[in-house]
This record gives structure tokens, C-alpha cells and sequence, in this order.
């Protein structure tokens, strides 16, 4: 399994916003989301994408990457854990990506035979059987579904099935959107969303777009009032208002 990173952090967005998290980043994703424009340069060549490009730009980046055995990843949690029992996040790219995998299957199956609370932050595109795999049932699910403002088409971006089956299955599952004050005003956001909540209805986190403080403090406003105006949910993202675009935190 390649890993971007590990790090001991705090939750910074989201349902479970403020926990003690140990965050586990996987290599490769399926889409590139160039909408959210942030960008990085590695060897000359300038990439645009998500704020998680070294995980999604996995060419650029295979040597920056770490392979590990399940049993590996699991000596790297109980080191980071510090025999606390912070929650266990899976995130990405797309962790899903990995779903079938045998050592992901033990490394996941290990994480709760232990007692760690394991969460996923995925981009929902990716339907689990829950039934073949059953441990996933005892799994949190960040579901992340893109908007039209990540830039990645429709059929892509959602998939009917994954949200009906993580709603339906996991231990727990709640939506979050990243928005922005200009797409807000274009008023597409409410519109998106509640065809998406057609689809399954689910919990609502919405966040402020940004790379660091000063754009997370553009938006937040617009979003925050977009939230108390239709009955959602308003997350900020501690991670970078405390450490700004800084990785490994």
C-alpha cells in the first residue's frame, strides 16, 4: 500500500470536527478536481488540482511515497497513538480505491479488532459492497461529493448507488461540501446539493473553500449565512486556520 503520509493531528472539519485523529493518507485518486485551482510545482511542471495533490498526482510523486504491509501501517498507528485511542482516519485521494485490496481488507479489519474508531473521507463516487465486506459496516464515511465547481463532470461525480448503500450501511455517514462566496452567489450550491439529498438524504456539513487562512476567511461568511439560511450544517476547517497550508498536520 503506498502512503503519502501519517500524522497525529485534530479532525479539522466536518461531523467529528475537534477529535484526536490519527490521519492515514493513500496514494492515487480518481478524479482531479482543477475547479478547486490550488496549485504546486514539482519539477518544473506547474500541477492544479484539490489541496491533496501529492496524493493524486501519484507519477510525479511515487518516490515521495512509503509502501507498507498492513501489519506495518498498524505498528505505524500504535506508534503514533501513544497509547491513546485517537479516531483512525483513511482519507486520500481516494482511499477506496483500495477497498478490495487484501492488505487493506487486514489493515481495516486489525484497526477494529483493536477498538480504534475508523473513519473514511471519500469522494463517494465508489460504491462498497457492505455485504461482501462487512467490517466496513462498523465504519464512519465522510462522504465528500463533488459539486460542479470541482470541475469534474456529472456522471462522474455521482453515484447513486455508493450514497444509498453508505447511508443504508456504514456505521455512520454524513455529506460535506466545500463551497466558495462566488459559486454561492451563482446560486448553483442549493440546487446541487438538494439533488443530491433527492438521491439519499444524509446530514449536511458545508465548509469554506481555501488553501489557507485568508481564503478560508473569504468564504466563510457567505457559507455560514448559505448554511443558517437552508437548515445545514456549517463546518470550518481547523487544520488550516491554525497551521495554514502546511502538510503533515
Amino acid at each position: 500500500m503506498d502512503i503519502v503520509e501519517t500524522f497525529l493531528s485534530l479532525q479539522g472539519e466536518g461531523k467529528y470536527s475537534g477529535n484526536l485523529a490519527i490521519f492515514i493518507r493513500f496514494a492515487g485518486c480518481n478524479f482531479n478536481c482543477v475547479g478547486f485551482g490550488v496549485k504546486k510545482e514539482k519539477n518544473s511542471k506547474m500541477l492544479l488540482g484539490c489541496d491533496t495533490i501529492r496524493a493524486v498526482f501519484t507519477k510525479e510523486f511515487k518516490s515521495c511515497y512509503k509502501t507498507y504491509t498492513a501489519k506495518e501501517l498498524f505498528d505505524e498507528v500504535l506508534n503514533l497513538s501513544n497509547a491513546y485511542k485517537p479516531i483512525v482516519v483513511i482519507t486520500g485521494g481516494e482511499p477506496l480505491l483500495y477497498y478490495k485490496d487484501k492488505e487493506f481488507l487486514n489493515f481495516i479489519n486489525v484497526l477494529l479488532q483493536s477498538g480504534f474508531k475508523t473513519h473514511f473521507e471519500t469522494n463517494a463516487s465508489i460504491e462498497v459492497d457492505f455485504e461482501k465486506y462487512p467490517l466496513y459496516k462498523e465504519c464512519y464515511f465522510a462522504l465528500g461529493v463533488k459539486l460542479s465547481n470541482s470541475g469534474v463532470k456529472k456522471e462522474k461525480r455521482i453515484n447513486e448507488k455508493a450514497l444509498k448503500a453508505f447511508k443504508n450501511y456504514a456505521k455512520d455517514s454524513f455529506y460535506k461540501f466545500v463551497l466558495d462566496k462566488n459559486f454561492l452567489q451563482e446560486n448553483k450550491a442549493l440546487e446541487e446539493i438538494n439533488e443530491i439529498l433527492q438521491i439519499c438524504e444524509n446530514e449536511v456539513f458545508c465548509m469554506p473553500m481555501g488553501a489557507n487562512e485568508l481564503e478560508i476567511s473569504k468564504n466563510a461568511l457567505s457559507v455560514a449565512e448559505f448554511c443558517i439560511k437552508n437548515g445545514y450544517n456549517y463546518s470550518d476547517r481547523l487544520h488550516i486556520r491554525i497551521w495554514g497550508d502546511k502538510e503533515g498536520v
